[in-house]
């Protein structure tokens, strides 16, 4: 047995009492299918500060007794994915499809995570039954999947729902079930009256305030940052635009304007010849990008091919590992995209446990890809939340979501301590870019960097 995964176990299980020093202490306010020591951010970078997991996190001595979750024990609830050997957890998203160049990495990294749970004797004495369903990006295919999942196989939770044209339809059917679903891909306003939606990145409209920092760190100031953007023709496309086009004109910079672009498209002629124009009629100095990893290829691979360069801020999907590894190169190094979690290669506390799970389910290397600890962090906190629902004496949908709203939860630095008591996102958002030296994915500045503009203020003003 990992004597790493043992030390999480215990940790797990004192959790409750460190949430709440950590929020005493601490804070105010989208390729694949699934079936060492860390490294600081490389020189000229800024090391990410506060990331690390608090001092504390490792249960003192005399919390030994109450941390053996040998003593915690529930009924089977066959309705509520609880049966007398398994607990059942759904994921949904894209593992063959179009985004499936970002949403396969989630899977992977929550997979890897509940298989070294299994390998270490389970939780309550049942072992986690990971059940992902393939939508291609499809919402006919993903209300198939939830169908499945929500009613035949009852499943306790789910850890992931792709596409904002699929949650935004599904919405009304989750809350209905009472089925948490976390590790969101979109964070977009429609769930934000959602109870059951979990957000663990950065809200659409936060990842905007973080985008315009980094457009003003290169820029040099408002006056001189004239921006428009490229977007995925989805609901996320038009409100990652909208909340960008807000926050620069708010800020007293110029937004010309979005050229949208289909998900399956094999290239961008046509967008980046707009783009063109703008930069030589209206002064374009800045390009923001929505999209997939494999959008944002095409965008990228179109841009060179006409000539441009220009510098990129992109939404999390363009925080993608291959874009540096298979884009063209001189894109590449004037292209950051927002996100909110550290990987194996950044020095934080669950780094040597994301790559030891990583190999474990035959992913070794992506512990270097967000969308990999993304998901590595999601089955953290379901780890944690189903012990905390275990306390109340029954595992069910509904002690499940009670306990998410419950406390704070820790992901080992991956990253922020998210805290569903006060909002349903992540306070955490940075630029990333690639570090060739370890082959993974490092915040250009730290998160604190980035948080005085993060205001969590939500909502497309008319």
């Amino acid at each position: 047995m990992s004597k790493h995964i043992t030390q999480r176990r215990r940790m797990a299980a004192a959790l409750a009492t460190v949430a709440l020093v950590v929020a005493a202490c601490g804070s105010d306010d989208d390729s694949g299918d699934s079936g060492a020591t860390a490294t600081d951010a490389p020189a000229g970078t800024d090391a990410p500060e506060g990331t690390d997991a608090p001092e504390g996190t490792d249960a003192p001595d005399s919390t030994d007794d109450m941390t053996d979750t040998g003593d915690l024990s529930v009924p089977d609830s066959p309705d509520d994915g609880v049966t007398s050997d398994v607990i059942k957890i759904g994921w949904m998203g894209d593992l063959t499809g179009p985004t499936a160049s970002a949403q396969a990495f989630n899977s992977h990294g929550t997979q890897a995570y509940f298989e070294c749970v299994n390998e270490d004797g389970g939780l309550l004495g049942r072992q986690i039954e990971y059940i992902p369903e393939d939508d291609q990006y499809s919402a006919e295919r993903a209300a198939t999947n939830y169908a499945k999942l929500s009613q035949d196989d009852k499943v306790l939770a789910l850890t992931d729902m792709g596409g904002s044209q699929i949650s935004t339809v599904l919405g009304p059917n989750i809350e209905e079930d009472g089925i948490a679903t976390l590790g969101m891909g979109q964070t977009i306003d429609a769930q934000l009256e959602n109870p059951y939606f979990f957000n663990m990145i950065a809200h659409y409209g936060d990842q905007a305030d973080g985008a315009w920092v980094q457009i003003l760190d290169q820029v040099g100031s408002a006056e001189e940052a004239v921006v428009a953007g490229i977007s995925l023709e989805v609901p996320s496309g038009q409100e990652w635009a909208a909340y960008v086009e807000q926050t620069v004109t708010d800020n007293g910079g110029t937004y010309v304007g979005t050229e949208y672009l289909a998900p399956t498209a094999t290239e961008a002629t046509a967008q980046v010849t707009r783009l063109k124009e703008w930069i030589d009629n209206d002064g374009v100095n800045y390009l923001t990008l929505h999209g997939s990893p494999g959008a944002a290829l095409v965008v990228m691979q179109s841009l060179n091919d006409a000539g441009i360069v220009i510098p990129i801020v992109g939404i999390h999907g363009v925080a993608s590992n291959n874009l540096w590894e298979e884009g063209p190169a001189e894109q590449a190094e004037n292209t950051v995209g927002m996100h909110s979690f550290l990987t194996a290669n950044n020095d934080i506390e669950a780094s040597e446990e994301m790559t030891r799970c990583a190999e474990l389910a035959g992913y070794a290397g992506e512990e270097l890809i967000i969308n990999f600890a993304n998901g590595f962090a999601v089955g953290m906190v379901v780890e944690q939340a189903i012990l905390a629902a275990a306390e109340t004496g029954e595992l069910t949908r509904a002690t499940f979501s009670e306990a998410l709203r419950s406390q704070p939860w820790e992901t080992g630095g991956i990253t922020c301590p998210l805290d569903w008591t006060t909002s349903q996102h992540s306070p955490c958002a940075a630029a990333f870019t690639y570090d060739p030296d370890t082959g993974g994915m490092v915040p250009l500045n730290s998160f604190e960097f980035y948080a005085p503009a993060i205001d969590g203020v939500y909502g497309i003003e008319s």
